[in-house]
């Protein structure tokens, strides 16, 4: 049995924060956790820095995720908006020239 067919496939979206302040991750972490629903499975934060970000999901969830993401930057007191998905971490980094995007490709 392969990996992926016990844990699903994973998408990784990217998302900016657009405010005045930098938004705390802990603010952004608790805002995803109070808005995902009772059973549901929270999105890992994978990366952020107070502007730029990246969340994992399972691709099933792909468009809650989405909207999520967007629900708790407003409740976190910023204005969110995604802004690329991915299969892989190190395309997405690439992708958007985040640090970690270095990767074996040439």
């Amino acid at each position: 049995m392969v990996v992926k067919e016990k844990r699903g496939r994973r998408r990784y979206v990217a998302f900016e924060v657009t405010s005045e302040e930098l938004v705390p991750p802990e603010a952004l972490l608790s805002a995803l956790k109070a808005l995902t629903p009772q059973g549901g499975r929270v999105p890992k934060l994978i990366q952020f820095d107070g502007h730029m970000g990246i969340v994992r999901c399972d691709l099933r969830d792909l468009a809650s995720t989405k909207s999520l993401v967007v629900r708790a930057g407003a409740k976190a007191g910023a204005e969110v908006r995604t802004v690329s998905t991915s299969g892989t971490l190190l395309a997405l980094r690439e992708r958007l020239s985040l640090p970690g995007g270095e990767g074996r490709r040439s």
